[in-house]
């Protein structure tokens, strides 16, 4: 008899407590097609993947030391679009699904708790239900697919790299970030800003400057940022969070929480060009994205997990420290930029499918993108009732040259 229970991940472990009215800590992996959505298809489509991902059918429940995940037969959640994305999905108290399905006139929306998995995860089971849905609305014959087992899904592979022996000194800690100071909404209002660019073309672009895309779409970010601040504020370092998919430097087929994260800081100065910020990027790419590195830092949050006095302080107090940790660290975070990679779909799907894309809730600002085939996506959410650095980002990539095409734009009506 399988386990019903299941223990939270490393970096799942400070969600719950972290989740409030202003961050539900949710995400959103969306899939756009060439046609209109036929609904009685799309919940047997959910259903067949279902099968697929069984480790998604649970419930978040609070343990005298630790919170888990319980295995439940709750039907999913599968409804139609409204205008508020990334609304809360775990509610204290409540036992209620950790993902639901949004679908509009052509799109597929995953939302679904960061505790439950990540970008990597959501991904998976998001292209599950497309190919399921494609092959039920056009009988496609299906392509061979090899899932992987419940076990692989369920692996907590934080603690299958774990090493307990000395790391490498990791990159020196910034200061404090500079804190945006603009007014927030509240209760959960964000604003939503949605693009497109060719892929080739922004490729093209970062290869220009001998860059990655990613590291060019962040030192164009933390400008936009820069340019939007008073002179005072930028004494100190602006300084962006950059998830890592710790699958590219440990095989995994892990369905949970399988990330780390770099900080890339820069402090702006009179007279700093993009070049001087691209190029601090670039540096910071390469010496944080060596594994000795990467792992040092996994590692150390792992130790945190396995102490042994941490460990049996219960939960109610665990919550205190996990808040009160969350809050500490955000204050040397300015904003977040999660790029979740290409998205590759087989062949006899691809005539169906127009583009993907990803959001994701925040207390401050993201930036999400993904690409699949030529349309590189991407969006910024943000809680500030000014939108300076969304328009100030945006022009500098017109002004590279770049034809973005905006999908959405939120600003006459929060979402």
């Amino acid at each position: 008899m399988k386990e019903k229970r299941r223990k939270l991940d490393n970096a799942a472990l400070a969600f719950p407590a972290a989740t409030d009215k202003n961050d539900s800590r949710v995400f959103q992996i969306s899939c756009v097609l060439t046609e209109e959505i036929e609904e009685a298809a799309l919940r047997k489509a959910v259903n067949a993947a279902v099968r697929h991902y069984p480790m998604f059918q649970c419930v978040l429940k609070r343990g005298n030391f630790w919170f888990y995940f319980e295995k439940t037969e709750m039907p999913p959640v599968i409804r139609k679009m409204d205008d508020t994305p990334c609304q809360a999905l775990y509610i204290k108290e409540e036992e209620t699904l950790l993902y639901q399905i949004i679908y509009g006139k052509c799109e597929i929306h995953l939302e679904i708790f960061h505790a439950l998995t990540d970008g990597t995860g959501a991904i998976a089971f998001l292209c599950a239900i497309v190919r399921e849905y494609l092959e039920i609305v056009h009988h496609l014959p299906g392509e061979r697919y090899i899932y992987p087992s419940v076990e692989q899904q369920e692996e907590d592979s934080f603690s299958k790299y774990y090493s307990s022996e000395k790391q490498e000194k990791q990159t020196k800690k910034s200061e404090h970030a500079v804190q945006i100071t603009e007014d927030k909404m509240q209760d959960g209002k964000m604003r939503v800003h949605e693009y497109t660019v060719s892929s080739e073309q922004l490729l093209s672009k970062a290869r220009e400057y001998r860059a990655s895309i990613t590291a060019y779409l962040t030192a164009a970010f933390l400008q936009a940022i820069a340019m939007s601040l008073h002179t005072k504020q930028k004494r100190r370092p602006i300084v962006l969070m950059i998830p890592i998919n710790l699958r590219k430097f440990y095989p995994s087929e892990s369905m949970a929480n399988f990330f780390g994260w770099m900080e890339i800081e820069y402090r702006f100065r009179e007279g700093t060009s993009f070049m001087n910020v691209l190029h601090h990027v670039k540096r910071r790419f390469i010496q944080d994205l060596r594994k000795e590195q990467v792992a040092a830092r996994m590692n150390r949050y792992v130790k945190l997990e396995k102490n042994i006095l941490l460990r049996i302080i219960p939960l109610k107090i665990k919550d205190i420290f996990l808040k009160w940790g969350t809050k500490l660290g955000s204050k040397n975070v300015t904003g977040v930029f999660s790029n979740m990679g290409i998205i590759k779909m087989q062949e006899s799907y691809k005539p169906y499918i127009r583009r993907f894309g990803a959001m994701a809730s925040t207390d401050r600002i993201q930036m999400c993108s993904c690409s699949y085939e030529d349309a590189f996506y991407f969006s910024i959410t943000s809680k500030y009732t000014e939108e300076k650095i969304e328009n100030l980002f945006l022009q500098f990539l017109q002004k590279e040259g770049l034809e973005v095409k905006e999908i959405r734009n939120s600003s006459k009506n929060v979402l």
